[in-house]
Protein backbone atom coordinates (compact mmCIF):
# COMPACT_ATOMS: atom_id res chain seq x y z
CA UNK A 1 0.00 0.00 0.00
CA UNK A 2 1.28 3.49 -0.75
CA UNK A 3 -0.20 6.74 0.55
CA UNK A 4 -0.87 9.86 -1.43
CA UNK A 5 0.27 12.85 0.55
CA UNK A 6 -0.25 15.65 -1.94
CA UNK A 7 -3.19 17.95 -1.25
CA UNK A 8 -5.26 18.90 -4.29
CA UNK A 9 -7.88 21.64 -3.94
CA UNK A 10 -10.85 21.78 -6.31
CA UNK A 11 -13.34 24.64 -6.45
CA UNK A 12 -16.97 23.89 -7.25
CA UNK A 13 -17.26 27.63 -7.86
CA UNK A 14 -14.66 30.35 -7.74
CA UNK A 15 -16.82 32.26 -5.28
CA UNK A 16 -18.99 29.75 -3.51
CA UNK A 17 -16.79 26.93 -2.28
CA UNK A 18 -13.31 25.43 -1.95
CA UNK A 19 -13.24 21.65 -1.65
CA UNK A 20 -9.97 20.13 -0.42
CA UNK A 21 -9.80 16.70 -2.06
CA UNK A 22 -6.62 15.75 -0.22
CA UNK A 23 -8.29 16.50 3.09
CA UNK A 24 -11.26 14.34 2.16
CA UNK A 25 -8.99 11.52 1.08
CA UNK A 26 -6.99 11.66 4.29
CA UNK A 27 -9.88 11.96 6.73
CA UNK A 28 -13.09 10.81 5.06
CA UNK A 29 -12.11 8.06 2.61
CA UNK A 30 -14.19 5.38 4.31
CA UNK A 31 -17.24 7.65 4.55
CA UNK A 32 -16.86 8.59 0.88
CA UNK A 33 -16.49 4.94 -0.16
CA UNK A 34 -19.74 4.14 1.68
CA UNK A 35 -21.61 7.11 0.19
CA UNK A 36 -20.60 7.05 -3.47
CA UNK A 37 -22.46 3.82 -4.45
CA UNK A 38 -25.73 5.35 -3.21
CA UNK A 39 -27.70 6.85 -6.14
CA UNK A 40 -29.18 9.42 -3.76
CA UNK A 41 -25.69 10.71 -2.92
CA UNK A 42 -24.88 11.18 -6.61
CA UNK A 43 -28.25 12.82 -7.28
CA UNK A 44 -27.76 15.17 -4.35
CA UNK A 45 -24.26 16.10 -5.54
CA UNK A 46 -25.61 16.95 -8.99
CA UNK A 47 -28.48 18.93 -7.46
CA UNK A 48 -26.34 20.88 -5.01
CA UNK A 49 -23.66 21.59 -7.63
CA UNK A 50 -26.33 23.60 -9.37
CA UNK A 51 -26.77 25.64 -6.20
CA UNK A 52 -23.27 27.12 -6.46
CA UNK A 53 -24.45 29.42 -9.25
CA UNK A 54 -27.35 30.47 -7.04
CA UNK A 55 -24.84 31.22 -4.24
CA UNK A 56 -22.74 33.43 -6.51
CA UNK A 57 -25.76 35.39 -7.76
CA UNK A 58 -27.68 35.56 -4.45
CA UNK A 59 -27.69 39.13 -3.12
CA UNK A 60 -29.90 38.50 -0.09
CA UNK A 61 -28.09 39.32 3.19
CA UNK A 62 -28.25 35.72 4.44
CA UNK A 63 -27.95 33.95 1.08
CA UNK A 64 -31.50 32.69 1.56
CA UNK A 65 -31.95 31.63 -2.07
CA UNK A 66 -28.82 29.50 -1.81
CA UNK A 67 -29.89 28.00 1.52
CA UNK A 68 -33.29 27.16 0.04
CA UNK A 69 -31.60 25.48 -2.93
CA UNK A 70 -29.29 23.28 -0.84
CA UNK A 71 -32.01 22.38 1.65
CA UNK A 72 -34.41 21.41 -1.14
CA UNK A 73 -31.72 19.21 -2.70
CA UNK A 74 -30.88 17.59 0.63
CA UNK A 75 -34.51 16.81 1.46
CA UNK A 76 -35.11 15.39 -2.01
CA UNK A 77 -32.01 13.16 -2.07
CA UNK A 78 -30.95 12.64 1.55
CA UNK A 79 -29.08 9.45 2.46
CA UNK A 80 -27.62 8.28 5.76
CA UNK A 81 -24.24 7.57 4.15
CA UNK A 82 -24.21 11.02 2.54
CA UNK A 83 -24.96 12.67 5.89
CA UNK A 84 -22.06 10.82 7.52
CA UNK A 85 -19.71 11.93 4.73
CA UNK A 86 -20.96 15.51 5.13
CA UNK A 87 -20.38 15.42 8.88
CA UNK A 88 -16.83 14.10 8.38
CA UNK A 89 -15.99 16.77 5.80
CA UNK A 90 -17.20 19.52 8.11
CA UNK A 91 -15.53 18.04 11.20
CA UNK A 92 -12.16 18.09 9.46
CA UNK A 93 -12.58 21.49 7.71
CA UNK A 94 -12.31 19.94 4.25
CA UNK A 95 -14.61 22.56 2.75
CA UNK A 96 -14.55 26.33 3.09
CA UNK A 97 -16.59 29.33 1.97
CA UNK A 98 -15.89 33.06 1.98
CA UNK A 99 -17.13 34.93 5.05
CA UNK A 100 -20.38 36.85 4.77
CA UNK A 101 -20.88 39.77 7.17
CA UNK A 102 -23.76 39.43 9.61
CA UNK A 103 -24.67 39.87 13.24
CA UNK A 104 -27.32 38.90 15.74
CA UNK A 105 -29.49 41.93 16.62
CA UNK A 106 -30.79 40.47 19.90
CA UNK A 107 -29.53 41.32 23.38
CA UNK A 108 -30.20 40.00 26.85
CA UNK A 109 -32.30 43.05 27.63
CA UNK A 110 -34.74 41.97 24.91
CA UNK A 111 -35.58 38.83 26.94
CA UNK A 112 -38.65 38.86 29.20
CA UNK A 113 -37.15 38.63 32.73
CA UNK A 114 -39.29 35.72 33.96
CA UNK A 115 -39.22 33.73 30.69
CA UNK A 116 -37.40 30.42 30.17
CA UNK A 117 -37.74 27.19 28.20
CA UNK A 118 -40.58 26.37 30.58
CA UNK A 119 -42.51 29.12 28.77
CA UNK A 120 -42.68 26.75 25.75
CA UNK A 121 -44.00 23.76 27.70
CA UNK A 122 -46.67 21.75 25.95
CA UNK A 123 -47.82 22.03 22.34
CA UNK A 124 -47.56 25.03 19.97
CA UNK A 125 -48.11 25.94 16.33
CA UNK A 126 -46.27 28.68 14.48
CA UNK A 127 -48.61 31.47 13.45
CA UNK A 128 -46.24 34.00 11.85
CA UNK A 129 -42.51 34.26 11.13
CA UNK A 130 -39.78 36.83 10.43
CA UNK A 131 -37.14 34.99 8.36
CA UNK A 132 -38.36 34.71 4.77
CA UNK A 133 -37.00 31.17 4.43
CA UNK A 134 -36.65 29.31 7.71
CA UNK A 135 -39.63 30.92 9.45
CA UNK A 136 -41.92 30.57 6.45
CA UNK A 137 -41.85 26.82 5.89
CA UNK A 138 -45.39 25.50 6.38
CA UNK A 139 -46.77 23.54 9.33
CA UNK A 140 -44.13 24.41 11.95
CA UNK A 141 -45.27 22.58 15.04
CA UNK A 142 -43.91 21.96 18.53
CA UNK A 143 -45.50 18.56 19.22
CA UNK A 144 -44.33 18.46 22.82
CA UNK A 145 -41.99 20.24 25.20
CA UNK A 146 -41.54 18.71 28.63
CA UNK A 147 -38.88 18.27 31.26
CA UNK A 148 -37.18 14.87 31.35
CA UNK A 149 -35.25 13.33 34.23
CA UNK A 150 -33.84 10.57 32.02
CA UNK A 151 -30.06 11.08 32.24
CA UNK A 152 -29.34 8.80 29.28
CA UNK A 153 -31.80 10.66 27.08
CA UNK A 154 -30.45 14.08 28.07
CA UNK A 155 -26.85 13.01 27.42
CA UNK A 156 -27.59 12.26 23.74
CA UNK A 157 -26.53 15.86 23.02
CA UNK A 158 -23.04 16.94 24.03
CA UNK A 159 -22.31 20.64 24.30
CA UNK A 160 -18.80 21.60 23.09
CA UNK A 161 -17.89 23.59 26.20
CA UNK A 162 -19.71 21.74 28.99
CA UNK A 163 -20.16 18.15 27.78
CA UNK A 164 -23.36 16.06 27.83
CA UNK A 165 -26.62 17.80 28.62
CA UNK A 166 -27.46 17.04 32.23
CA UNK A 167 -30.79 15.85 33.62
CA UNK A 168 -33.27 17.32 34.03
CA UNK A 169 -33.36 18.57 30.46
CA UNK A 170 -36.11 19.63 28.10
CA UNK A 171 -37.38 17.16 25.51
CA UNK A 172 -38.29 19.24 22.46
CA UNK A 173 -40.09 17.51 19.56
CA UNK A 174 -40.92 19.60 16.53
CA UNK A 175 -41.67 19.24 12.83
CA UNK A 176 -42.40 21.20 9.69
CA UNK A 177 -42.85 20.52 5.98
CA UNK A 178 -39.88 20.98 3.64
CA UNK A 179 -39.92 21.25 -0.13
CA UNK A 180 -38.82 18.68 -2.71
CA UNK A 181 -37.30 19.75 -6.01
CA UNK A 182 -40.61 18.92 -7.73
CA UNK A 183 -42.52 21.38 -5.55
CA UNK A 184 -44.14 18.81 -3.27
CA UNK A 185 -43.51 18.90 0.47
CA UNK A 186 -42.22 16.30 2.92
CA UNK A 187 -42.59 15.91 6.66
CA UNK A 188 -39.41 16.56 8.65
CA UNK A 189 -39.22 16.18 12.42
CA UNK A 190 -36.64 15.89 15.17
CA UNK A 191 -36.40 15.50 18.93
CA UNK A 192 -33.74 17.56 20.71
CA UNK A 193 -32.37 17.61 24.24
CA UNK A 194 -32.31 21.23 25.47
CA UNK A 195 -30.51 22.40 28.62
CA UNK A 196 -32.55 22.54 31.81
CA UNK A 197 -30.20 24.76 33.80
CA UNK A 198 -30.59 28.12 32.04
CA UNK A 199 -31.84 30.74 34.48
CA UNK A 200 -34.98 32.70 33.63
CA UNK A 201 -34.44 35.93 31.77
CA UNK A 202 -31.35 34.75 29.88
CA UNK A 203 -30.67 33.86 26.23
CA UNK A 204 -30.67 30.08 25.68
CA UNK A 205 -27.86 28.32 23.76
CA UNK A 206 -28.76 25.07 21.99
CA UNK A 207 -26.90 22.64 19.71
CA UNK A 208 -28.26 20.14 17.19
CA UNK A 209 -27.56 18.06 14.08
CA UNK A 210 -29.46 18.96 10.91
CA UNK A 211 -29.13 16.62 7.90
CA UNK A 212 -25.57 15.75 8.81
CA UNK A 213 -24.27 19.24 9.58
CA UNK A 214 -23.90 20.72 13.06
CA UNK A 215 -25.46 23.97 14.14
CA UNK A 216 -25.72 26.09 17.23
CA UNK A 217 -28.42 28.64 17.97
CA UNK A 218 -29.26 31.15 20.65
CA UNK A 219 -32.92 31.69 21.54
CA UNK A 220 -34.38 34.89 23.00
CA UNK A 221 -37.91 34.90 24.41
CA UNK A 222 -39.24 38.44 23.97
CA UNK A 223 -42.64 37.81 25.50
CA UNK A 224 -44.40 34.74 26.89
CA UNK A 225 -48.09 34.45 27.76
CA UNK A 226 -50.47 31.54 28.19
CA UNK A 227 -51.66 31.96 24.60
CA UNK A 228 -48.55 32.97 22.62
CA UNK A 229 -44.75 33.16 22.84
CA UNK A 230 -42.55 35.52 20.81
CA UNK A 231 -39.23 33.78 20.16
CA UNK A 232 -36.19 35.26 18.46
CA UNK A 233 -33.32 33.07 17.31
CA UNK A 234 -29.86 33.51 15.83
CA UNK A 235 -28.56 30.41 14.05
CA UNK A 236 -24.80 30.21 13.49
CA UNK A 237 -24.40 28.02 10.42
CA UNK A 238 -21.26 29.70 9.07
CA UNK A 239 -19.53 32.85 10.13
CA UNK A 240 -22.75 34.55 9.11
CA UNK A 241 -25.90 34.55 11.18
CA UNK A 242 -29.43 33.56 10.20
CA UNK A 243 -31.83 35.77 12.13
CA UNK A 244 -35.41 34.69 12.74
CA UNK A 245 -38.38 35.20 14.99
CA UNK A 246 -41.47 33.06 15.47
CA UNK A 247 -44.90 33.77 16.91
CA UNK A 248 -45.96 30.52 18.59
CA UNK A 249 -49.63 30.07 19.53
CA UNK A 250 -51.49 27.38 21.46
CA UNK A 251 -53.48 24.87 19.39
CA UNK A 252 -56.90 26.24 18.60
CA UNK A 253 -56.13 29.75 19.84
CA UNK A 254 -56.96 32.68 17.57
CA UNK A 255 -55.07 35.86 18.48
CA UNK A 256 -57.39 38.70 19.45
CA UNK A 257 -57.09 42.23 18.14
CA UNK A 258 -55.59 43.28 21.47
CA UNK A 259 -53.03 40.45 21.35
CA UNK A 260 -52.02 41.30 17.79
CA UNK A 261 -51.66 44.96 18.74
CA UNK A 262 -49.49 43.98 21.70
CA UNK A 263 -47.29 41.72 19.54
CA UNK A 264 -46.89 44.48 16.98
CA UNK A 265 -45.78 46.93 19.67
CA UNK A 266 -43.25 44.48 21.14
CA UNK A 267 -41.51 44.04 17.79
CA UNK A 268 -41.64 47.76 17.03
CA UNK A 269 -40.41 48.90 20.46
CA UNK A 270 -37.71 46.29 21.01
CA UNK A 271 -36.37 45.82 17.49
CA UNK A 272 -37.86 48.46 15.21
CA UNK A 273 -39.54 45.77 13.09
CA UNK A 274 -42.86 45.97 11.29
CA UNK A 275 -44.96 42.98 12.37
CA UNK A 276 -47.14 43.33 9.27
CA UNK A 277 -44.13 42.17 7.19
CA UNK A 278 -44.05 38.72 8.89
CA UNK A 279 -45.30 35.77 6.84
CA UNK A 280 -48.35 33.75 7.88
CA UNK A 281 -47.80 30.05 8.45
CA UNK A 282 -50.08 27.17 7.49
CA UNK A 283 -51.03 25.35 10.68
CA UNK A 284 -53.66 23.01 12.09
CA UNK A 285 -54.58 22.21 8.50
CA UNK A 286 -55.17 19.12 6.38
CA UNK A 287 -52.39 20.51 4.18
CA UNK A 288 -49.85 19.61 6.89
CA UNK A 289 -48.18 16.22 6.72
CA UNK A 290 -48.64 13.91 9.69
CA UNK A 291 -45.74 12.18 11.41
CA UNK A 292 -44.87 8.78 9.87
CA UNK A 293 -46.12 5.98 12.10
CA UNK A 294 -42.72 4.28 11.88
CA UNK A 295 -41.01 7.50 12.93
CA UNK A 296 -38.15 7.27 10.44
CA UNK A 297 -37.75 11.05 10.20
CA UNK A 298 -37.75 11.68 13.93
CA UNK A 299 -34.03 11.90 14.47
CA UNK A 300 -32.04 12.39 17.65
CA UNK A 301 -28.99 14.64 17.59
CA UNK A 302 -25.61 13.12 18.20
CA UNK A 303 -22.49 14.86 19.50
CA UNK A 304 -22.71 18.57 18.81
CA UNK A 305 -20.09 21.25 18.32
CA UNK A 306 -19.88 24.77 17.04
CA UNK A 307 -19.60 24.89 13.27
CA UNK A 308 -16.10 26.16 12.37
CA UNK A 309 -16.05 29.55 10.59
CA UNK A 310 -16.41 29.32 6.84
CA UNK A 311 -17.94 25.83 6.67
CA UNK A 312 -21.08 24.88 4.76
CA UNK A 313 -22.54 21.83 3.07
CA UNK A 314 -19.71 20.26 1.00
CA UNK A 315 -20.78 19.87 -2.61
CA UNK A 316 -18.81 17.51 -4.84
CA UNK A 317 -19.17 17.84 -8.60
CA UNK A 318 -19.23 14.67 -10.71
CA UNK A 319 -15.65 15.48 -11.81
CA UNK A 320 -14.55 15.71 -8.19
CA UNK A 321 -16.31 12.45 -7.31
CA UNK A 322 -14.50 10.72 -10.18
CA UNK A 323 -11.17 12.24 -9.13
CA UNK A 324 -11.64 11.25 -5.50
CA UNK A 325 -12.66 7.69 -6.48
CA UNK A 326 -9.48 7.39 -8.55
CA UNK A 327 -7.25 8.74 -5.80
CA UNK A 328 -8.90 6.50 -3.23
CA UNK A 329 -8.31 3.48 -5.48
CA UNK A 330 -4.61 4.36 -5.82
CA UNK A 331 -4.15 4.23 -2.04
CA UNK A 332 -5.19 0.59 -2.13
CA UNK A 333 -2.56 -0.35 -4.73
Amino acid sequence: MRAIVATVAFAASTKAQDMNIGCLLGHCGLEFAAAVPDPKFIANSICESGCTKVYDEDTTPEKLHYQNCTTTCAVSHESEAGDKFLACAMDHNCVSFPPIPGNCPYKKEHVQPDSSLASLSGEWWQHRGKNELWDCYPCQHIHSMFQSNDADFCAKTIFPETGPVQAPCWSYSYSYDLYHTDGTTAYFGQTWQLPGNVEAGNPIDIYYNYMGSWHNETWYIFEATDNYVLLGDCSYMMDWVDVGSIVWVRPGHVLSDDENARIKSVYADKLGWEYDDFCYDTHESDECHTAPSFGERIQKPRRAHKTPPGTRRPVLTLEEITTLKGMLSETLV
